[in-house]
């Protein structure tokens, strides 16, 4: 049986790129878990900070891998700062529906930041940014009782659309 080689994707910077920015992470990561030890909010801004030099990383390299780490990882790490700091205490629905949005949010930097960096979009980092932001903002705003709302209408509207957009672009491909 044949093994299968996958090579690297031309255009991405040498590896020379990725061990510094490897080696810079981990330092970080290290110093950070010390000094929140000492210091609570460092060891809660760790995700953050490292979602951002995933991002800067993405930037340097121009690729898509660090970008949707980072892009994620910093909503993530957004959303712990939020919830740890400000919301402390708030209603549970707040608490939940601002980590949901902040997540979103990183979504939302995946989809537009694919665009700035390498030429092209990522649509599936801006719908899941929409239906998670959605999700959230039903969450934050009106609890449960408007979430289940958002789902009774937005599913079938969501699989409606869905279906008329894949039979637009299946019908254009077919025609070429």
């Amino acid at each position: 049986m044949a093994g299968t080689m996958v090579g690297r994707t031309a255009g991405r910077k040498s590896t020379s790129t990725t061990r510094g920015f490897v080696a810079l992470m981990l330092i970080t990561a290290g110093g950070m878990v010390l000094a929140g030890r000492v210091l609570p909010v460092a060891g809660e801004a760790l995700a953050l900070v490292l979602g951002i030099e995933l991002l800067i990383w993405a930037w340097v390299a121009r690729d898509d891998g660090p970008l949707i780490a980072g892009g994620v990882l910093t909503g993530m790490g957004a959303a712990i700062m939020v919830v740890a700091g400000p919301l402390t205490g708030a209603d549970p629905n707040v608490i939940g529906g601002a980590f949901v949005a902040l997540v979103a949010a990183g979504f939302a930097i995946v989809g537009v930041a694919s665009r700035l960096l390498l030429g092209r979009w990522m649509p599936w980092a801006l719908i899941t940014a929409g239906v998670t932001g959605a999700i959230g903002t039903a969450l934050l705003f009106g609890g449960n009782d408007m979430l289940s709302g958002l789902f009774s209408w937005a599913v079938p509207v969501g699989l409606l659309a869905g279906g008329i957009a894949a039979a637009l672009v299946w019908g254009k491909v077919g025609r070429k």
